[in-house]
């Protein structure tokens, strides 16, 4: 996949991201910096948010594994103290994690795990609405 193409895949998860936590009434400012994406204000303060998104579930591995969403996250995963946004742009769906959430450097997620109430179970959770 050409450079061009993931960033404009990273943009419009951004934007989505953005829009579905205006929805759930917090107010988002879009940055661009190396471990943030955007800027939430929550009624207990500013949360940093990194999003990821994918276009499409593939497969995995030399067996051709089922279907999966597959998200990477940079080195510093351990340290990050924000909110992580995972988007699927084909279902038009995300959902958010705090960094004690997720496992490892890469999570492949089942595509049924993206549902309309998982995203905002999720969202409530990680910034504590």
């Amino acid at each position: 996949m050409a450079r061009t193409d993931q960033i404009t895949i990273g943009r419009r998860g951004e934007f989505l991201a953005a829009y579905y936590l205006e929805t759930h009434g917090l107010r988002t400012t879009h940055v661009d910096l190396p471990a943030d994406d955007l800027w939430c204000d929550t009624p207990h303060g500013l949360v940093r948010v990194q999003v990821k998104a994918a276009s499409k579930p593939i497969k995995h591995g030399r067996d051709r594994r089922p279907l999966r969403y597959c998200f990477q996250f940079g080195p510093n995963r351990n340290i990050y103290d924000g909110v992580y946004i995972i988007v699927a742009l084909d279902k038009m769906l995300c959902l958010a994690f705090k960094r004690d959430d997720t496992i490892g450097r890469t999570i492949k997620i089942n595509p049924d795990r993206f549902t309309e109430e998982a995203q905002t179970e999720t969202i409530r959770k990680a910034f504590l609405l």
